[in-house]
């Protein structure tokens, strides 16, 4: 059928959009004849995970969320072949809304599908790939809730071009700096663009700060997670400051992560990873969707910290995750199973349900394809019946005792895991799995061949 016929518009392929996009239009276009939006963006992600967009008028904007908005997708990064040039944006207008420090002049933004010239998913989509993943999900009989908690610096651009931390605070202080102002002017724009918040907090390092979302079902929370980072970089970007969501931009301090809190839901709303008579109050489930998580985590960090610079904030210290393996509390560990019946808000209004926190993701990845390749990770271990190893006993300094097994240490390392794991291969889809690759082992190469301003000071006049 041709993506332009006014049917097509009412059968959503993707899951992740159904039932949604005939019922928000009337609501979407009401923002327009009133005068509200002048101008919409039509948002989307490339593999790297960048927030790429084109930018519609008043008169063009009923025809695009009618309709859809064709664009040019042979320079796609990680996307379309040179024999794929044509692909069409397709609005998904539960995420539209206003932007709020675009108004009076009146802007709005809405997150897209990618679709082919058919109608069908593009499976170079990073949205596509997550629904996917939704779906072999929706076959075993579960649903993934995810709560992401997402960390960041704000720098101050100096006049001589260095960057200083826009504020001297430490962890949960209650300063009144600029950068923590910043951070609560973000919150507030969230919430005016039906962003969900949790709580919000200064982090362990100067100039860095959290924001924390609420569990909802992954794809929405995919959605949040962009969202969060498109308005951060727009209102620092207009107060002044330099945000960034490198994983370690300052050396001898704590760098950024994105915790994805995770909880699968079965049909009917129960909480699959709940049991009370289990000590650590895990069922066989979850047990199996953590090992699954483990077994694959090697190959995973290549989506999951996928830059170089990510392997400079895994490792020994500030609490980052170095070890394959699970505990309640050790931070060596790559998942954390908080403790059960601690309060909080949970998808049925019963309370904070079982999570299993895994802790080596940072916000430099696309959060599509991040909770992608967790959740088929998790679902090849129910599969596999597999079940998780004891958990990590907490060490003061040190690596636990024992054999243990330890995540990549570089980029090229993760990599070359990446190259032979069918799981996330086949999560991933061959041609993201391909491009991705053969990306980020063109970023490694670059990298290993530059020689560094420590390089030079520490050998230049070595004997």
């Amino acid at each position: 059928m041709d993506a332009r016929d006014p049917g097509h518009s009412s059968v959503p392929n993707n899951p992740s959009t159904a039932n949604v996009q005939s019922a928000t239009v009337a609501e979407a276009l009401s923002d327009v004849t009133s005068g509200r939006c002048q101008f919409v963006e039509l948002q989307f992600t490339d593999v790297s995970g960048a927030l790429k967009g084109v930018v519609v008028p008043s008169s063009q904007i009923a025809d695009a969320l009618t309709y859809g908005h064709w664009f040019d997708g042979s320079s796609l990064e990680g996307g379309a072949r040179t024999t794929e040039t044509d692909l069409l944006l397709w609005p998904d207008l539960r995420t539209w809304s206003l932007v709020p420090w675009v108004q009076p002049e009146g802007m709005a933004r809405v997150l897209c599908d990618i679709r082919t010239p058919d109608g069908d998913p593009f499976p170079a989509d990073p949205r596509a790939v997550l629904a996917r993943a939704i779906a072999d999900a929706g076959d075993l009989g579960f649903e993934l809730f995810v709560a992401p908690e997402l960390e960041f610096f704000l720098f101050q651009s100096m006049s001589d071009g260095r960057r200083l931390p826009a504020d001297r605070a430490g962890y949960f202080d209650l300063a009144s700096d600029t950068g923590v102002r910043v951070r609560e002017e973000i919150v507030r724009y969230l919430n005016a663009m039906n962003v969900s918040v949790d709580a919000s907090h200064h982090e362990i390092a100067p100039g860095q700060h959290e924001i924390d979302l609420p569990l909802m079902p992954a794809a929405l929370a995919a959605d949040a997670i962009v969202a969060v980072k498109y308005a951060v970089k727009a209102v620092a970007r207009r107060r002044g400051l330099a945000p960034t969501f490198m994983p370690k931009p300052l050396a001898g301090v704590a760098g950024s992560g994105l915790h994805l809190h995770q909880t699968l839901r079965s049909s009917d709303g129960a909480d699959v990873f709940w049991d009370p008579i289990d000590e650590y109050g895990l069922s066989a489930t979850a047990r199996a969707y953590i090992a699954g998580q483990l077994s694959h985590a090697r190959a995973a960090c290549a989506v999951l910290a996928p830059q170089v610079n990510s392997y400079k904030r895994l490792g020994r210290g500030f609490d980052a995750p170095s070890v394959i393996g699970w505990s309640q509390r050790a931070s060596q560990a790559m998942i954390r199973v908080p403790r059960p019946g601690l309060p909080g808000r949970s998808p049925d209004g019963r309370g904070r349900p079982i999570r299993v926190e895994l802790r080596c993701a940072d916000p430099s990845c696309n959060p599509y394809l991040a909770i992608a390749v967790a959740l088929g990770a998790g679902l090849d271990g129910i599969r596999q019946g597999l079940s998780a190893p004891e958990p990590v006993g907490v060490v003061e300094h040190g690596m636990p005792a024992g054999n243990v097994d330890m995540l990549p240490v570089s980029l090229g390392e993760a990599l070359t895991e990446l190259a032979w794991d069918g799981v996330v291969r086949d999560t991933l889809g061959s041609q993201v799995h391909d491009r991705l690759l053969t990306a980020s082992e063109q970023e490694w190469q670059t990298y290993k061949s530059q020689v560094t301003e420590w390089e030079f000071g520490r050998a230049f006049d070595a004997s």
